[in-house]
């Protein structure tokens, strides 16, 4: 369940960027987009940073292999990914 405010709540900017998503791929945009820029500054920039060292650091596994585990966990939780 996500908030209605993450549908509907962006700031100028990052509304006319998801009007501009749903008006170049005739789709609504992704979840994952919408959170990502409702209150960037809290959630958007922190998880970014934190998905890069995730999926890009220090690790036993390539990239690639986080990837495939990341579409696989998406894949198996229903999540478009």
């Amino acid at each position: 369940m996500r908030l209605d405010v993450v549908d509907h709540g962006h700031a100028p900017n990052e509304a006319a960027f998801l009007a501009e998503i749903r008006e170049r791929s005739g789709r609504e945009p992704l979840g994952v987009v919408k959170t990502l820029l409702y209150r960037p500054e809290l959630f958007g920039l922190p998880f970014s940073e934190s998905l890069d060292h995730t999926m890009r650091g220090p690790s036993d596994w390539s990239a690639g292999e986080r990837e495939l585990f990341a579409g696989f966990t998406s894949l198996l939780n229903e999540c478009p990914f």
